[in-house]
């Protein structure tokens, strides 16, 4: 197989996925079409050799820090003000979650598949490339094959949990009349005069290519600062926070990894390295692994349930909405998004209704997935080290 046909594959098969995940509105993931595709073609003999060919190994591995500090760059410091009761319950509860996917899981199917496990029901498929990486690199194959199945799966279990009671969050929201005019209109007034940032840079630096090396200098700094520290904080972390830190000094522009032009290659070429092991994968592996999935999603899923509960009680939240700020590890953005428009559209009786819902929903959710997305890539980074 040439590298050109190679590449034509992967590509036409990750575009086929988005479409697909973009039609059911993220119910069926791009990462579960993904794998479904290429596990059934390798079982049906597509070359082995594909990724190696099409060259995307050394490209997606080498690119993951720079879709790091693109996810850092990301990070809103007003909103997450606004949003401060929404932080501060989607860290308690995923905190709580994890540690008890990762006790639990280790009592009933090992430690190394509930550790393996824990930082990727906390979220994100950046949590899941970082550990996949390591565990193929440790030569531990299995866990790394398990990993992916926590990916693929745990949207089965996360969504329809966390999409019923959102519904009764909604409903609980309408018949709270005092709480309406709240959220007539949540649009903030923008200030007409911006202040210049510390080192921001002039404008006619903000083309893609330049945008683009910003990125891979502070990852490259993230990097060797690493190396500095000799590897007690893992790199992947340091990217993340420097993202925010440099995008807060005005180097970085907001949404600097879409304005690179860039971001839809990136992101291909980063998820598609998590399926570099499905080529050796026997159809016997996966079903072998479907146990520990179940123990280890059904814990979760009874802790997020627990610790949302409690965290809403505390801090005076609907505790159904609570439960599913931290059940929105298990799907994240843009679920979040449709999820909260298609509660809305479900139960509001009219358009005010309607708006309404969306206003009180949509910003918490959106936030939450975002917090409990970057709260797996911190412990993927430190659990990396352990494996």
């Amino acid at each position: 197989m040439s590298g050109v046909i190679a590449i034509t594959i992967l590509i036409t098969i990750f575009a086929l996925s988005e479409f697909i995940a973009l039609k059911t509105k993220a119910t069926l993931s791009t990462v579960l079409v993904l794998s479904t595709l290429l596990l059934l073609g390798f079982w049906g003999g597509l070359p082995t050799e594909i990724f190696e060919k099409s060259g995307v190994v050394v490209v997606g591995g080498n690119l993951i820090g720079v879709l790091i500090t693109g996810m850092g760059n990301l990070l809103d410091f007003s909103e997450l003000k606004r949003q401060w009761k929404t932080v501060i319950i989607s860290i308690l509860t995923v905190t709580i979650s994890t540690i008890g996917v990762f006790f639990i899981g280790k009592l009933i199917i090992g430690r190394d598949l509930a550790l393996a496990g824990a930082p990727i029901f906390a979220g994100s498929s950046t949590a899941s490339i970082i550990m996949n990486a390591k565990l193929t690199e440790a030569g531990k194959e299995h866990l790394a094959l398990f990993v992916i199945m926590m990916l693929v799966f745990q949207n089965f279990v996360g969504i329809p949990v966390a999409s019923q009671l959102l519904k009764r969050a909604g409903k609980g929201f309408l018949l709270n009349k005092e709480e309406h005019i709240l959220y007539e209109d949540t649009q903030e007034k923008e200030s007409t005069v911006k202040k210049r940032k510390l080192l921001e840079l002039p404008k006619s630096l903000s083309y893609p290519s330049m945008i683009l090396a910003k990125l891979c200098l502070i990852t490259a700094l993230a990097f060797y600062t690493s190396i500095l520290l000799k590897g007690a904080v893992n790199f992947i972390v340091i990217a993340l926070v420097y993202g925010t830190i440099f995008t807060e000094l005005g180097v970085l522009e907001k949404e600097a990894l879409e304005k690179t032009k860039a971001s839809g290659f990136i992101l291909f070429a980063c998820i598609v390295i998590l399926f570099t092991n499905l080529p050796k994968v026997k159809p016997n592996e996966v079903f072998e692994l479907f146990y520990p999935l179940i123990i280890l999603l059904g814990t979760g899923v009874l802790c997020g349930i627990v610790s949302g509960y409690l965290m809403g009680k505390i801090f005076k939240v609907d505790p159904y909405l609570a439960i599913c700020m931290c059940l929105t590890c298990m799907f994240g953005f843009p679920t979040t998004m449709f999820m909260s428009n298609e509660v809305a559209l479900a139960i509001g009786s009219n358009e005010r209704e309607i708006k309404l819902l969306e206003n009180y929903l949509r910003p918490k959710m959106i936030c939450a997935g975002f917090i409990t997305g970057i709260f797996s890539i911190i412990l993927a980074g430190f659990i990396a080290n352990m494996v």
